[in-house]
């Protein structure tokens, strides 16, 4: 195991790791606890925690790529699109 990871405070470079792997799968809880640890000690890694939070708001709310769906009016008052 690696020296920085034995200890009960991550480093930065570790919590932005965990901050994003956390978007991609479930932390173990020894994982969470270690970087709740670190995020209540650190503001630059409370920052990026919201702001990679924020990221994936937006992107979830973004719409895809295929267009939308005509209706049934819209289709009515524009015969020739």
């Amino acid at each position: 195991m690696e020296p920085h990871k034995t200890g009960l405070k991550p480093t930065c470079r570790e919590v932005h790791r965990l901050v994003s792997e956390g978007m991609d799968r479930d932390l173990s809880f020894i994982e969470r606890t270690r970087m709740r640890l670190h995020l209540m000690v650190c503001d630059a890694c409370t920052r990026f925690n919201g702001q990679m939070s924020l990221l994936r708001t937006a992107m979830h709310r973004f719409p895809d790529d295929s267009p939308p769906p005509l209706d049934d009016d819209e289709h009515a008052e524009h015969p020739h699109t």
